[in-house]
């Protein structure tokens, strides 16, 4: 399984393959029951062909297990069937379907030319056509389904026992094929749930990109064309280079001003704004968000830093963690961020995002981090007793 993927995807992968596994090694026992086939007595009169198809059955999880493996690491750009979605079970066949199908052979020539019941053989067959049903188109499944009564009305001489059979083998190939079908969906919006959360960042990235040009692009454009002028006019040895120079100086200065400002976030912002942009791209990558107090509990003096604060804990969270629940607490005293996609307890060492953080920070704030449990809480307090930047 690919282990860059998300919870939701990890969840049903277990589930499905689970599920594949139950399938293909319940089916024989229920088609025992159908046929009123005991196996403790069968077992006395045919003791080795009941070990094989012990085995068998054991074999046969093995290999839907490993079908689902294969399937899960194929490569995302792979076949995909009329609804866009991954096609699945269109694999090759490999040394555990082999080692499933195998024993049949064995089970057949016992129950056929030996005095083992044929019934052992019918549960046997039901085996492999799930087995197969996992690697295989599902017409095929089907189809050897449908093969499956008919041998099985020639085993047991009963066309109402291999209708049942039959039906109930149909019945195990599309639960095996829908639950594939389904992993292939829920992988397809996990995927598309990933896309979003790197899309969300990117677009960040722009914002900044765009904000940092608003900023400089002017006054640079206005530096050039004074230096320009300065030069010309100190070559003819105007005394207006002068005054211009200390022009072009100021202009400088002021735009260093505002990309201190811009860097370090204390760019006047609108809290209420960020909040919900903040909710929104937490949102967008199917978390949970839950936010509890608004923009006005948070002082004035502090609320551009609440607000970069919000904005560069958010694009943290969706960077680094899988939440599936986000909460957001604004009071008088700080902000905090607390998320659900941190597993462990082990100590957070902090990055570049972290440190820079801490570094912005006005003098007398307080970062605090820690994870609990696989519980992520950033916490930030303002005029913090023995506050560090």
């Amino acid at each position: 399984m690919d282990t860059s993927a998300g919870r939701q995807w990890s969840v049903f992968y277990a589930y499905t393959a689970w599920t594949l596994v139950g399938v293909v090694a319940l089916l024989p026992l229920g088609i025992a029951l159908f046929l009123d086939l005991r196996i403790p007595v069968a077992a006395a009169s045919a003791p080795l062909t009941v070990a094989v198809l012990c085995g068998q059955i054991a074999l046969g999880a093995w290999s839907a297990w490993r079908a689902m493996e294969a399937w899960a690491a194929a490569d995302a750009h792979s076949e995909r069937d009329r609804w866009g979605i991954r096609q699945v079970g269109n694999l090759p066949s490999d040394l555990s379907f082999l080692a499933a199908v195998a024993p049949s052979a064995v089970i057949a020539g016992t129950s056929l030319l030996g005095d083992a019941d044929p019934r052992l053989l019918i549960m046997s067959l039901s085996l492999v056509i799930t087995t197969a049903a996992v690697r295989w188109r599902w017409e095929i499944g089907v189809g050897l389904a449908v093969a499956f009564a008919a041998v099985s009305a020639l085993l047991l001489g009963s066309l109402p026992g291999a209708l049942s059979s039959g039906l109930l083998v149909i019945a195990a190939v599309l639960t095996a094929r829908l639950s594939l079908w389904l992993a292939a969906m829920v992988r397809e919006l996990d995927d598309a749930r990933e896309a979003l959360a790197q899309l969300a960042v990117a677009e960040e990235r722009l914002r900044f990109a765009r904000d940092l040009h608003d900023v400089t692009g002017r006054d640079l454009s206005v530096i050039a064309v004074k230096s320009e002028l300065v030069a010309q006019l100190a070559e003819r040895e105007d005394p207006r280079a002068v005054e211009h120079g200390r022009e072009v100086a100021q202009i400088a200065r002021a735009s260093l001003t505002e990309i201190r400002a811009l860097v370090r976030g204390y760019r006047e912002v609108d809290l209420a704004t960020e909040l919900r942009g903040t909710a929104s791209l937490l949102r967008s990558a199917q978390a949970e968000v839950t936010v509890y107090g608004a923009s006005e509990d948070v002082p004035a003096r502090h609320r551009g830093t609440a607000a970069w604060v919000l904005r560069e804990g958010g694009t943290n969270v969706l960077r680094h963690a899988d939440p599936s629940a986000v909460t957001i607490t604004l009071t008088s005293g700080g902000v905090t961020l607390v998320n659900d996609g941190a597993p462990g307890d082990s100590e957070v060492i902090e990055g570049s995002g972290l440190i820079g953080m801490r570094e912005r920070l006005g003098a007398g704030s307080m970062l605090t981090i820690r994870r609990e449990g696989g519980i992520f809480t950033l916490d930030v307090r303002f005029d913090a007793p023995g506050g560090t930047r």
